[in-house]
């Protein structure tokens, strides 16, 4: 760790990362910065209009390996990994939903919502600031939930379905 340390939070982060992510012809997804005992590690997800692959993730990682603040920020011996969001993709922001609607979703609340934190169901709609579920174990109807009073939000992929198209696709 060096000597002193420069707090940042993930917007200061996303101005350094996201500038590098695009040079290499990629989108930031979203950003996670895990506080270990003995080192920091820092998971940056890409995506693309293409397919992201491991060339990718190979050349932003070398090429945020040469940004002087997160080394500055989070110390010399950190972890850095980059990646794809994968099928099971977790959410950053809510805009991030609009290309998902009609799929399933799973996520936690900040706090207990008629005693319960965990919820899965199928995105109908988002706005600016909420997601709509229809869960089927409340008859098909619509629940709301504000975005920024989630946890963690994720794509519950359909493997059966993924299993299918892949097969069709070759």
């Amino acid at each position: 760790m060096p000597f002193f340390c420069i707090k940042m939070n993930k917007d200061e982060f996303k101005n350094i990362i996201e500038p590098v992510v695009n040079r290499n012809n990629c989108i930031l997804w979203g950003i996670e910065i895990l506080r270990g005992k003995k080192r920091n590690t820092l998971r940056v997800f890409i995506d693309s209009n293409k397919v992201v692959d491991i060339n990718d993730c190979e050349n932003i990682s070398k090429d945020l390996s040469y940004e002087p603040m997160l080394d500055v920020t989070l110390g010399d011996d950190y972890i850095l990994e980059v990646s794809s969001p994968g099928v099971d993709r977790k959410f950053f922001a809510i805009d991030q939903l609009n290309s998902f609607l009609g799929e399933e979703i799973e996520f936690k609340t900040k706090e207990l919502i008629d005693g319960q934190r965990k919820f899965t169901g199928t995105l109908s709609k988002c706005d600016e600031n909420y997601l709509y579920i229809q869960k089927i174990k409340n008859n098909g109807q619509l629940t709301k939930f504000k975005f920024n009073e989630l946890d963690m939000c994720k794509l519950k992929p359909n493997y059966n379905k993924l299993i299918k198209e892949y097969s069709h696709a070759k």
